[in-house]
């Protein structure tokens, strides 16, 4: 009767032992994968959450850029990301009178106001928003920049973005982003160039720090208009307005974008 009590009572002990380890080992697994699902949720939501603000900050300064408003101000929750107005990137605007040979060029800075969290960037440039990942091919130029080039015509509207402070802000919490239109010039035409004097136009964008020129060609390849990528390298690409036929009419504008934090 003993013998049957103690075997029992071993049954039992080897039972539980082997229940406990199941239990310590499904703990461990839901630990180890379910915290890191949540936190890859996490991190998505965030990335989401970013590029909606862009989007509205990119809709804001549409609105800057053609005198709809004065000032406008978004809100960014920075969750451990940082912000900061970079001086990654300039433009060459050569414009053409394909008769007569004749050339015009402007150049000046665009900058980026950019949002990095972990190995993603997000920012605003030249009237467009993009999502990026440095040393991958994964980048996307998400709002569309204020460049058309369709149907005989240019209508070419550019940005530059310029922070009242040079800062680096990180953390978390909110941030007010505004941004004030202190200057707005029309290039083209002007007293040497007519409207319908210029045939085509050609943008070179140059990058420094890390480059978008892939995701910029990207987006011109895509776009509709009679756009054409002429050349990309590592850090720069140029396209062409008016490649097969001669351009009627050209205007070309650049806004310059002022931005504080609070």
């Amino acid at each position: 009767m003993s013998g049957r009590t103690t075997e029992r009572a071993v049954s039992d002990v080897v039972a539980f032992t082997l229940m406990f380890g199941i239990i310590l080992t499904s703990v461990g697994l839901v630990a180890t994968f379910g915290l890191a699902e949540l936190e890859s949720f996490d991190e998505h939501q965030q990335l989401e959450n970013a590029d909606r603000t862009f989007e509205l900050i990119a809709r804001s300064f549409d609105e800057l850029e053609e005198s709809q408003a004065t000032v406008r101000t978004e809100a960014i929750e920075l969750s451990g990301g940082s912000i900061t107005v970079s001086p990654s990137s300039s433009i060459n605007v050569t414009v053409r009178d394909t008769d007569t040979g004749k050339t015009a060029h402007e150049n000046f800075s665009l900058n980026t106001l950019q949002y990095e969290v972990g190995d993603r960037l997000i920012g605003y440039e030249n009237g467009a928003t993009y999502r990026i990942r440095p040393n991958s091919d994964s980048g996307i130029i998400l709002h569309e920049p204020g460049l058309v080039c369709s149907d005989g015509q240019g209508v070419l509207s550019f940005v530059t973005t310029r922070a009242e402070e040079d800062r680096y802000i990180s953390g978390s919490g909110t941030l007010r982003i505004t941004g004030r239109v202190t200057d707005s010039s029309l290039l083209f035409p002007n007293s040497a160039w007519s409207a319908s004097a210029i045939d085509q136009v050609d943008l070179n964008i140059t990058f420094s720090n890390e480059s978008r020129a892939r995701e910029w060609a990207n987006h011109f390849d895509r776009d509709p208009g009679e756009w054409t990528v002429e050349d990309q390298t590592g850090t720069s690409v140029t396209v062409r307005c008016g490649e097969s036929d001669d351009l009627d009419r050209v205007y070309i504008r650049r806004s310059i974008i002022e931005i504080s934090y609070s």
